[in-house]
C-alpha cells in the first residue's frame, strides 16, 4: 500500500506541474495576465472520488468574475461544483478504463494535427495499433498515460477577458506495462484480447494452489492476476472457424543474472546460465549482450557525474521493478532499500557501479536490462519455453521502455511509419517471396538463407501470427552497440555497408546503415534497363518502393545506368536524411532528440547541405515532366490500340469488353495495378473499364492467336511506363538522384512524343513495325508499298520501280517481297546486313515480272525503313516519283476518309491516276468523289479492291467525270468496308512523262 500511495502522490505532483506549465491564456502577454495551477487530492484509482483545486493568479490587476470546468477528453468522469475553484470528480470504474485503454492501443498515438508536415496522417483504419487477434495485450507507458488521462478545460473570466487552460486528472491505471509475451510476473494483472466477434467463452485452468480467476470472461478483453508460479491454460472459441484457441500463460518470479564485471567494466552473467548459453555455441546470447547498451544503461547512469538519475528511472533500467507487488524484482532485493539510501544511485560517480556490485550484490544481480526484461521471469516454468511463449517479434516488447513519453517514444514513431502496417503484413507476409520484406518473421528467415534474391523462405507462421517490420527486424536486440540518437551512434542493424545482391539485380556498396533499407526498398524485378529489356514481360511494373534503384542509378530505361547519386555516398545514405537529419515528431520526442523512427524525411533537410536550393526547386521540375510523360504515354497507348483496330484487329480489354471500332476508345488513363503497368479505358458507350493490367489487354486478329498489346506496340511505350511508375513509387520526385531522374524523363518524353507525332502520319517510311497488318507475311515486321510496276505506259513511257530498304537491326535481315496482283503473286527473297541499306532495282522484274503491276508487301525479321521510286524510263532518261513504304497495320478503316489534293487533268498537258491499295485480308470497298477546284462535286463512284491488291483508276476525271480539260481538282476517298486501306494519286506531265506522287491527307 505504501508503494501504491507513493506512485499516486507522484502522479498528483506531475499533474500540478503539468497544469502550471501548460496553462496559458489565449491572449497571453509577455507576462501572462492570468495563470492557473491545479492540485489533485485523493487516490486517482478507477472508481475513486478525487478533488481538483484550481489556484488562479491574476497579474494584470483585473478581478475574477467566474471559473468553469469541463471535461474534454478521456473516459467520462462525473464532475460536480464545476463553477467553483474546486471540483469533485468521480472517476469511472475499472471496466471503463480498460475499454478506453484497449481503444487507445488500437488508435494512432497522436492526432493528425500533431503530426509534422513530413509525416502523412495514418489511414482511418489504423494498421499499426492493437490487432484483431487472440493473445496477451502488449501495453506501453504512453498508452497507459493516455488512457488514464481525464482531460479538463478550465475557463477563467476576469474583468480583462476570458482565458482557457488545459489540465488533466491522471488516473493510476491498475495494469502494468507488458511485452505481449505469454511469460509474465506473478502479482500483476494480465490483460487478454480476442478477435472481434459476437460472443466469447474465455476459460482458464490455473495451476495448483492458485485462486486466480478470469474476469470479464464473456467480453473481448478479459483479465486475470496470476498468484502462483506455473502455467495458466486459457482457451476461447474462435467463431470464425469454430476452433479452440489455446493460450498458455506462464507466470513466475524474477531471477537476475549479473554477478560481477569484467576488466572492461562490462557485466558478467551467472555461471549457471552460461552452462547452456556458452560462448561459441548457437545459444550464446550473453557475449553480444554484454557489449550492448542494454547491459549498461543502469551502470552508465549511476556512474555519470552530475547525473539526474532517480529511482523512477529504474522501472525500465532494471529487472522487475514494480513497487505494487513482491515478485523478486529489483525493488524486492533484500539490499535494495540500503542501496537507495546509500546515494550510489542518485549521486553519480565513475566508481558507483563497482561499489554497488560489492556492497549490494542482490540488487546488482537485477540491474540493467537483462534477458528477463524482454523474455519474462525465469523462475516459474517459463524458461526454457519451446512454444514461443518467451519469444515475440512484436514491437510491443520494445515499446514497454521505448514507448515512454516523452524521452523514449520510438515505438510510437514506428507506429506512424509504413513499417507498422499489420494489414499489409497479413496480405503479403506469409508468402514465401513477399514475406521476406513484408514480415518480421520473413526477414529473419531470409537472413538465415543468406539473403538469396531467388530462393524462397520457409513460412511456418500464420496470418494471425505475422508481424510487420518491427524493431527486431532491423535491430538484433542482442547485438553490440551502446549509443544511439546522436552523431556518435554505434547502434547496429542487421545489414550494414554493402547490400546482398538485391532482387532488382545488383548490389549497393558503401551505403552504411542504409544497406538494410535498400535490401527491401528496390524494384525487385531484376535488372530493367535498355540492355535487359524483355518484350515478353514488358508490361511488368516495378515493385512499390524502388528508392534504392533511383539512389544507385539503376533500373530506369533511356538513362546511363550505374550513375549513383551523391546522396548515396553520404555516410549511412538513407538513414542520414530520413532518420538522423530529420527530427522526430515534437509530441513524440524530448526536445526533438533521438533518431526519427517515422522514417519520413523532412523537406527542410536539403537546406542543411544546399543552402541555396530547396526541395521544391528539384521536385517542381520533375513533377511537371512526370505529368507530361503521363499524358504522352496515354496518347501512345490510345494510338496503339486504335492502330490495331484500324489494321483489322480487335482489342480485348481483359476478357470483359471487346472493342472493334477505333472511335469507341475515348480516353486511356495509365496507372499501375498489382505489379503491372495498367490502364483504365473510357469507351464511347459511357462504359469505363478500370485498372486492366496491360498483359491482359489483347490484340485479337481475325484469325490466329491473340497477342498482348505490348507485344506489338512500340517498346518505348513500355519503357517509358516503367520509368514513370518507378519515379512515382520512389516518391522523392527526383531528390534521390536528380541527374539520373531528369535524364530518364527527358529521353522518355522525346521517345513518346516521337511515337505520337508519327501516329499523325501513320509510320510513313517504315519503322519498328508490329507484325500486324499482314496478308502474306508471317514475320514480325511487315510493310506495304502501295504500287509497284514493270509495264509500258502511254507511249513512249515505260514504268519501272526501284525499292530501297535499310535494316534498323544489328542482325542480318531476311526479307521477302510479295507482289500482289490479280493474275497471281510474284515472290522473292533477299538478305540485308545489320545496319545496312540495300537497293532492289526494278523490283518487279527481279521478282520475275515482265508486264506486271501490283501492291508490294515486304516481310522482314528485322525492323526496316522502306521507300522506293516508281519512274518513267524514256530514251532521254528517267522521270520518277516518290514511292513510300508504310508500317503495315496503320491504314484507313471503314468510315475514314482521305483527301487527294492538287490533282490536274488537262488535254495534252497533265493526267491524274488514283490508286487504292488494300492491305487487309478481306475485300475492301472505297467510295471516290471527284471535285473541281471550287469544291463542286462532279462525280462519285465506288471501287472494290481485292485483299492485298491495288486498283489504279486511270484518269478518272476524264473517264468517269467526262472532264478531260478540268484543270485543277481534288478527290476524296472514303473506305466503305475493309481495313488497312491506303490511297494516293499520281499527276503525270503528258509532255515529259514526269510523274508526281500525291499522298492521301487526313
Amino acid at each position: 500500500m505504501r508503494a501504491i500511495a507513493e506512485n499516486r502522490q507522484r502522479a498528483a505532483m506531475v499533474l500540478l506541474l503539468t497544469a502550471a506549465v501548460i496553462g496559458f491564456a489565449g491572449n497571453a502577454l509577455a507576462v501572462d495576465p492570468v495563470t492557473v495551477s491545479v492540485a489533485v487530492t485523493g487516490d486517482p484509482i478507477p472508481g475513486a472520488t478525487v478533488t481538483a483545486k484550481a489556484t488562479v493568479t491574476i497579474s494584470d490587476g483585473s478581478t475574477l468574475q467566474s471559473i468553469a470546468w469541463t471535461q474534454v477528453s478521456g473516459p467520462t468522469a462525473t464532475l460536480s461544483n464545476t463553477t467553483t475553484d474546486t471540483i469533485t470528480a468521480v472517476l469511472p470504474g475499472r471496466q471503463v478504463f480498460k475499454e478506453h485503454l484497449i481503444e487507445t492501443l488500437e488508435e494512432p498515438p497522436i492526432t493528425a494535427a500533431q503530426l509534422p508536415p513530413n509525416v502523412p496522417p495514418p489511414p482511418a483504419e489504423f494498421p499499426g495499433g492493437l490487432q484483431d487477434r487472440f493473445g496477451v495485450v502488449g501495453i506501453n507507458p504512453f498508452a497507459l498515460e493516455e488512457a488514464g488521462a481525464i482531460g479538463l478545460k478550465i475557463t477563467v473570466v476576469t474583468s480583462s477577458g476570458t482565458y482557457d487552460f488545459s489540465s488533466a486528472i491522471h488516473a493510476t491505471m491498475p495494469w502494468p506495462t507488458a511485452t505481449g509475451n505469454r511469460v509474465v510476473p506473478i502479482g500483476l494483472p494480465v490483460l487478454l484480447h480476442g478477435k472481434l466477434q459476437t460472443s466469447y467463452n474465455w476459460a482458464m485452468t490455473a495451476p495448483t494452489g492458485s485462486t486466480a480467476t478470469l474476469t470479464d470472461a464473456a467480453g473481448q478483453s478479459p483479465e486475470f492476476t496470476p498468484d502462483v508460479a506455473g502455467t495458466y491454460a486459457i482457451t476461447v472459441t474462435n467463431l470464425a472457424d469454430n476452433s479452440t484457441v489455446a493460450l498458455n500463460v506462464i507466470a513466475g518470479t524474477w531471477h537476475g543474472v549479473i554477478t560481477g564485471q569484467n576488466a572492461d567494466g562490462r557485466p558478467v552473467a551467472d555461471i549457471t546460465c552460461r552452462q547452456c548459453h556458452a560462448p561459441g555455441t548457437p545459444l550464446d546470447q550473453f557475449t553480444p549482450w554484454m557489449a550492448s547498451g542494454h547491459a549498461e544503461i543502469f551502470t552508465q547512469n549511476v556512474n555519470t557525474p552530475n547525473g539526474h538519475y532517480t529511482e523512477s528511472c529504474t522501472s525500465c533500467h532494471s529487472v522487475g521493478y514494480n513497487k505494487s507487488v513482491a515478485n523478486n524484482g529489483f525493488d524486492d532485493a533484500p539490499d535494495f532499500a540500503a542501496m537507495m539510501a546509500s546515494g550510489l544511485v542518485t549521486h553519480g560517480d565513475p566508481t558507483n557501479w563497482t561499489s554497488i556490485l560489492a556492497q549490494f550484490p542482490a540488487s546488482a544481480k537485477l540491474a540493467n536490462i537483462q534477458c528477463e526484461s524482454c523474455h519474462g521471469p525465469q523462475d516459474g516454468g517459463g524458461h526454457p519455453s519451446l512454444d514461443g511463449a518467451r519469444a515475440n517479434l512484436s514491437s510491443d516488447m520494445c515499446g514497454t521502455c521505448h514507448g515512454e513519453p516523452l524521452r523514449h517514444s520510438r515505438f510510437q514513431q514506428w507506429q506512424l511509419s509504413g513499417h507498422a502496417n499489420y494489414e499489409l503484413a497479413g496480405e503479403e507476409g506469409t508468402n514465401t517471396t513477399c514475406g521476406k520484406c513484408h514480415s518480421a518473421q520473413g526477414f529473419l528467415a531470409w537472413e538465415k538463407i543468406g539473403w538469396s534474391a531467388t530462393a524462397p523462405i520457409t513460412v511456418d507462421w500464420t496470418v494471425d501470427e505475422v508481424h510487420p517490420l518491427t524493431c527486431a527486424t532491423c535491430h538484433d536486440p542482442h547485438a553490440v552497440g551502446t549509443t544511439s540518437g546522436n552523431a556518435s551512434t554505434n547502434a547496429t542493424v542487421r545489414i550494414d555497408g554493402d547490400t546482398p545482391t538485391l532482387m532488382s539485380g545488383y548490389a549497393a556498396t558503401d551505403v552504411g546503415r542504409g544497406a538494410i533499407c535498400m535490401t527491401c526498398h528496390n524494384g525487385r524485378r531484376g535488372l530493367r534497363n535498355d540492355a535487359n529489356f524483355n518484350r515478353a514481360d514488358a508490361s511488368r511494373a516495378p515493385h512499390v518502393g524502388p528508392q534504392a534503384d533511383i539512389l544507385m542509378g539503376q533500373n530506369l530505361y533511356f538513362a546511363q545506368t550505374g550513375k549513383r547519386s551523391y546522396h548515396s555516398m553520404i555516410e549511412d545514405s538513407c538513414v542520414t536524411c530520413h532518420m538522423e537529419s530529420t527530427p522526430p515528431p515534437p509530441d513524440l520526442s524530448y526536445n526533438l532528440g533521438g533518431t526519427n523512427h517515422t522514417f519520413y524525411a523532412s523537406k527542410d533537410i536539403c537546406n542543411k547541405c544546399h543552402p541555396t536550393i530547396n526541395t521544391n526547386d528539384v521536385q517542381a521540375i520533375v513533377e511537371n515532366k512526370m505529368a507530361s510523360l503521363q499524358t504522352e504515354i496515354e496518347k501512345a497507348l490510345k494510338g496503339a490500340m486504335q492502330a490495331q483496330i484500324r489494321a483489322g484487329n480487335r482489342i480485348d480489354l481483359s476478357g470483359g469488353v471487346v472493342v472493334s471500332a477505333a472511335s469507341d476508345i475515348v480516353n486511356v488513363t495509365f496507372l499501375e495495378s498489382h505489379g503491372r503497368q495498367a490502364v483504365t479505358v473510357d469507351l464511347a458507350s459511357g462504359t469505363t473499364v478500370e485498372g486492366i493490367a496491360l498483359n491482359s489487354v489483347k490484340v485479337v486478329p481475325p484469325a490466329g492467336a491473340a497477342k498482348e498489346l505490348y507485344a506489338v506496340a512500340d517498346p518505348n511505350i513500355a519503357k517509358a511506363g516503367w520509368n514513370l511508375i518507378s519515379l512515382h513509387s520512389d516518391a522523392s520526385k527526383g531528390v534521390h538522384n536528380p541527374g539520373f531522374v531528369n535524364s530518364a524523363l527527358d529521353i522518355s518524353l522525346f521517345a513518346l512524343k516521337s511515337i505520337n507525332a508519327a501516329a499523325g502520319n501513320p509510320a510513313a517510311g517504315g519503322g519498328p513495325g508490329s507484325g500486324a497488318g499482314a496478308v502474306a507475311c508471317s514475320s514480325p515486321f511487315v510493310y506495304w508499298a502501295e504500287i509497284a510496276a514493270h509495264l509500258p505506259g502511254v507511249a513512249p513511257t515505260q514504268w519501272r520501280t526501284d525499292m530501297v530498304a535499310r535494316n534498323l537491326g544489328s542482325q542480318q535481315a531476311a526479307v521477302r517481297f510479295v507482289l500482289h496482283q490479280p493474275t497471281g503473286n510474284l515472290e522473292g527473297t533477299a538478305t540485308i546486313g545489320g545496319g545496312a541499306q540495300q537497293a532492289f532495282e526494278d523490283i518487279v522484274a527481279t521478282l520475275g515480272g515482265t508486264n506486271n503491276k501490283g501492291s508490294l508487301e515486304i516481310c522482314s525479321d528485322q525492323p526496316l525503313l522502306v521507300l522506293g521510286r516508281i519512274f518513267n524510263q524514256a530514251p532521254t532518261g528517267t522521270y520518277g516519283q516518290f514511292l513510300d513504304g508504310h508500317v503495315a497495320d496503320l491504314g484507313l478503316t471503314a468510315g475514314e476518309t482521305a483527301s487527294l489534293i492538287g490533282l490536274r487533268q488537262e488535254i495534252d498537258r497533265y493526267r491524274t491516276n488514283i490508286s487504292v491499295t488494300n492491305g487487309g485480308t478481306i475485300d475492301a470497298q472505297a467510295s471516290i468523289s471527284l471535285f473541281d477546284t471550287a469544291g463542286n462535286a462532279i462525280t462519285n463512284f465506288t471501287i472494290t479492291v481485292p485483299a492485298g491488291q491495288v486498283v489504279q483508276d486511270i484518269e478518272p476525271f476524264k473517264a468517269r467525270a467526262n472532264a478531260p480539260n478540268l484543270g485543277w481538282g481534288f478527290a476524296t476517298v472514303t473506305v466503305v468496308s475493309g481495313k488497312n486501306v491506303r490511297t494516293s494519286a499520281s499527276v503525270i506531265d503528258a509532255v515529259t512523262g514526269d510523274p508526281t506522287t500525291i499522298p492521301g491527307k487526313q
